[in-house]
């Protein structure tokens, strides 16, 4: 209530995201400062005002407060579904990728303040959505954040859809991990953007402590999704069928051995007929007892 009296638009961009608010998430701002630092990108902050805060914090707040609300969303519509799945559709849920198509959908490029090029392929959509998230819940608390955040995902996503979706190779991987008691960890770096656009972190997928995959992003998210990308494709055969076939693969991996182990030393491949007309049959020469050996299939 008294948010409300003390912060009253006093521009026309504070009464456009006032405005926005109430048609796109149906509720009206209470401290319009924060949400209009939660729609400001780095990228924005003149530089002769420094101190102006940008939406970092906040968009980490807001992610931690949307893993909360997604989580607990997912655990009661599927009571059935174990651990991996309820991790593998939350990730898909709050993915960078579906958070930008969620920000397109509630056009919040009307209201974010940003220098970067929207013809750039960029995570700063959702990254403010990640950050008014952080926003309301310091406004409005847990709740009516809940309320708001369950109200455009299930506007706005087909959880059937996004079900069958294979896209976010990050929670694959660490449930991966879990189910084969093995180590897998995400280590982030951060470098000079030499194009200006922001910060660029560099990920690291280690599996047991060995790095088997890197990637680059704009945010933390990106990069690790690149990374896991990267871990996953260096796992699997060529041309295989991702992580079932990995799978297979190490627990099959010491099964040739044991199939040598097995077969008779002295019995040998016989060699195939290369463009040769077809011949008869002939027994083929004594072999210990004297038996006739049937032709070893490839």
């Amino acid at each position: 209530m008294f948010g409300s009296l003390f912060s009253r638009p006093k521009n026309p961009e504070e009464r456009k995201i006032r405005a926005w608010c109430r048609q796109k998430l149906g509720l009206t701002p209470g401290d319009l400062a924060l949400y209009r630092q939660a729609l400001r990108h780095s990228s924005a902050v003149p530089e002769d005002r420094p101190e102006l805060p940008n939406n970092e914090r906040l968009e980490f707040l807001g992610d931690a407060i949307l893993d909360a609300i997604v989580g607990q969303f997912l655990f009661n519509k599927y009571p059935e579904q174990g651990e991996g799945f309820l991790t593998r559709m939350r990730s898909k849920l709050v993915s960078r990728h579906q958070l930008n198509i969620l920000a397109k959908h509630v056009e919040i490029e009307k209201v974010v303040e940003s220098n970067i090029g929207r013809s750039h392929e960029t995570s700063v959509p959702g990254n403010a959505l990640e950050a008014l998230i952080g926003a309301i819940f310091l406004d409005k608390g847990f709740d009516k954040t809940n309320k708001a955040v369950l109200t455009l995902i299930q506007a706005h996503f087909d959880l059937k859809i996004v079900e069958q979706e294979d896209r976010d190779n990050k929670s694959r991987l660490l449930e991966w991990g879990q189910k084969k008691k093995r180590k897998v960890e995400f280590r982030i770096t951060e470098e000079a953007n030499r194009s200006g656009r922001g910060k660029l972190y560099i990920a690291e997928a280690c599996i047991d402590g060995t790095v088997r995959g890197t990637g680059k992003g704009h945010s933390k998210k990106k990069a690790e999704q690149d990374a896991a990308n990267a871990a996953y494709r260096s796992m699997r055969p060529h041309g295989g069928r991702g992580e079932h076939e990995f799978e297979e693969r190490e627990e099959q991996s010491d099964r040739p051995r044991r199939d040598q182990r097995r077969r008779p030393q002295n019995r040998k491949p016989l060699p195939r007929a290369v463009n040769r007309p077809a011949e008869p049959r002939a027994a083929l020469p004594p072999h210990g007892t004297g038996e006739v050996h049937k032709p070893v299939s490839d």
